[in-house]
């Protein structure tokens, strides 16, 4: 008896082994599903911490988060983070995404966000920027995809990250003066975020700013934010770690409510229509969520 349960189990792992296979005599990988991939014991633990960190309902974390994922790792399949270094081995494009995503996550679930405006503020947009964090994280690394290019077995042209390979692909690494200089990761980016999920994004143009910024390189409108990146960075080894002399989450957490250091805020001028409007509930972050999801897909 105790065989039999051993070589079932031992054949329900099989599909945990198969994301790291080699490619065959002339380079060419399988493409594997979204499921296959995400199904080693290594991201399955990631995706375990992405989700016990996530404040958001079990339907919409599968729609707005774990979706994304899934949809990222079949996109970009074996293809290492660097030609050299901790995250060059195959997979080592998804591995490092997905512990710098869950890592970011995990160290912003303590905040309220955006700091520096009203309780009732931040109450009412938690879940959002909480959200939009997850997908600065999802799309920190994508930069690095610039330095591969890949090929179909058909001899058609396909760039990681781009699309999902229908057939065995191969891929490598350009040469660093053959680096296309020309961003593609807004592009990149944008095919990954849901219908619903932008929409939810738009409604606060805040978040929406501040997710651009960080899109195209540059400073977020939140300082917070980019600490909690950093900070992430360097946790995971990341190659994009910038290794500067920053306060950490903690430091930042305390100078702001100590006053030591002043903190940009977000400037949320209402419309004079609006001023005397009621401050919003708790709720009307839920509320906007639900109100997406009314109508038929």
């Amino acid at each position: 008896m105790f065989q039999r349960f051993k070589s079932r189990f031992a054949r329900q792992r099989l599909p945990q082994l198969k994301s790291h296979r080699s490619e065959d005599s002339k380079g060419y990988f399988q493409p594997q599903s979204a499921d296959e991939l995400s199904a080693t014991p290594l991201r399955r633990q990631y995706l375990q911490q992405l989700w016990q960190n996530s404040a958001l309902p079990e339907g919409l974390y599968q729609r707005f988060y774990l979706a994304p994922v899934k949809q990222l790792l079949g996109s970009v399949q074996q293809v290492p983070a660097t030609p050299e270094g901790e995250w060059s081995a195959l997979g080592g494009f998804a591995d490092l995404t997905l512990a710098f995503t869950a890592c970011t996550v995990r160290l912003a679930k303590g905040h309220m966000l955006p700091p520096g405006v009203p309780p009732e503020t931040q109450a009412s947009q938690s879940l959002l920027w909480q959200a939009m964090v997850f997908w600065a994280a999802l799309f920190y690394h994508l930069p690095l995809l610039r330095q591969l290019e890949g090929e179909l077995e058909n001899g058609y042209h396909w760039q990681p990250g781009a699309c999902i390979p229908d057939t065995p692909f191969r891929f490598r690494f350009h040469s660093p003066e053959n680096i296309p200089a020309v961003p593609q990761e807004v592009f990149l980016a944008a095919s990954l975020v849901p219908e619903k999920a932008m929409m939810w994004l738009v409604s606060v143009p805040e978040v929406w700013h501040c997710l651009m910024q960080h899109l195209n390189g540059r400073p977020s409108t939140v300082p917070l934010i980019d600490t909690l990146l950093q900070e992430a960075a360097g946790q995971v080894h990341s190659p994009l770690d910038k290794q500067v002399a920053s306060p950490t989450v903690t430091e930042m957490a305390f100078a702001s409510e100590t006053g030591s250091v002043v903190v940009p805020e977000i400037t949320l001028n209402p419309p004079v229509s609006e001023i005397n409007r009621s401050l919003p509930s708790a709720t009307d972050d839920t509320r906007t969520l639900l109100s997406l999801f009314q109508s038929t897909d």
